[in-house]
C-alpha cells in the first residue's frame, strides 16, 4: 500500500484544511471531526494518519476542505502525517450510512466509522 509522504510542518497560504473523524469514545471530549492541514487538497472519504495526543491514528476526511481558522489558531493546527491514497476514497453513500449509524446507536462518528472498515 503507498503512503504519501507526511504533510510540510510550516503552516503557509498553501495549506489545506480538513475535517477529519479519528476513533473516540462517544463520551470523549474529542467525539466531533478534528482540524486537521495538508498541503494538498483531499477528498472527503481519503483515509489518513494524523497525530492524536502523542500517537498516530487512523482517520476519514469527513468533509474535505474547510476554511482557514482563526490565524491565532491556524499555527495549533496539525498536519496529516500520511495519506493513503492507493485506496479509494469512501463515497458519499457509505459515508452517509455510518452517520445514520452514528446517530442511531449514539455513539461518536469517528468510532463507527473506524469500526466500520474492513480489517
Amino acid at each position: 500500500m503507498k503512503v504519501d509522504s507526511p504533510a510540510s510542518p510550516s503552516v503557509g497560504a498553501s495549506s489545506h484544511w480538513l475535517s477529519v473523524l479519528v476513533p473516540t469514545p462517544a463520551h470523549s471530549t474529542v467525539a466531533e471531526p478534528l482540524t486537521y492541514r495538508h498541503d494538498a487538497p483531499l477528498a472527503a472519504g481519503t483515509l489518513v494518519r494524523v497525530p492524536l495526543g502523542r500517537r498516530e491514528v487512523l482517520g476519514i476526511v469527513w468533509d474535505g476542505a474547510l476554511g482557514a481558522p482563526d490565524p491565532a489558531l491556524a499555527a495549533q493546527v496539525r498536519p496529516v502525517a500520511a495519506v493513503f491514497d492507493a485506496l479509494p476514497a469512501l463515497n458519499a453513500h457509505w459515508r452517509s450510512l455510518v452517520a445514520f449509524a452514528a446517530r442511531y446507536y449514539q455513539r461518536a462518528l469517528g468510532e463507527v466509522a473506524l469500526a466500520a472498515l474492513p480489517p
